[in-house]
């Protein structure tokens, strides 16, 4: 075996070992095993999918400002994939780099704008800068598209940020709830991740 098929081999194994930690929630153990792979990876379409699995790590394990670095240099090397465009806004929308994440969910709608995912997002940070209108329109926009392409878990969770954002409207509330919108956040990037067959973009509407 030479050297070039001896480095692909335990890339491979590692990168096994990587998602079976990351589908028990080890995202630690995975982290480790993910950056021994950029390490020995030179071809770029190849680091592509170690960069998607560590960037969803750092975002889940609220590492967010490790997950833009990520996710802009896996956009630099397939700048139309709209999942890892997603990812980056989630993150930027997690450090309150408002308007970061709104010009990434603006660019993901502006080709597809079916995106249930990216809709809902887009209502969370536009209700994130106290743009209370704007964040009912986009929200209820989220809420008609999830009636028409979501499955039962997106329907549900649109639904319950919809309501939740009425009752805020409702009451007054313009400071809102940090923890709440972050829960709303990661709630809507473990969607997205169900979404995706890895190695594979998903072929549904996000």
């Amino acid at each position: 075996m030479n050297k070039s098929n001896k480095t692909h081999q335990i890339i491979s194994v590692l990168m096994k070992e990587a998602r079976h930690s990351m589908a028990h929630e080890h995202f630690e153990d995975a982290v480790i095993k993910l950056q021994r792979c950029l390490q020995l990876e030179n071809d770029p379409m190849g680091r592509t999918a170690i960069l998607n699995e560590l960037g969803y790590c750092f975002l889940r394990l609220s590492w967010f400002e490790e997950a833009v670095k990520i996710y802009k240099e896996y956009l630099k090397l397939l700048p139309s994939d709209n999942d890892g465009r997603f990812f980056l806004a989630s993150a930027y929308a997690s450090l309150k780099w408002t308007g970061d994440a709104i010009e990434e969910l603006r660019t993901i709608l502006s080709t597809n704008s079916d995106d249930v995912l990216a809709h809902h997002d887009l209502a969370l940070c536009y209700r994130d800068i106290g743009w209370m209108k704007e964040s009912l329109e986009e929200m209820r926009r989220a809420n008609t598209k999830a009636t028409i392409y979501g499955n039962s878990d997106k329907k549900k969770i649109v639904k319950n940020s919809l309501t939740h954002l009425e009752q805020e409207i409702a009451n007054g509330d313009e400071d809102g709830n940090r923890n709440v919108f972050l829960l709303f956040i990661l709630l809507m990037m473990v969607q997205k991740r169900k979404n995706l067959k890895i190695g594979k973009p998903p072929r549904d509407r996000g």
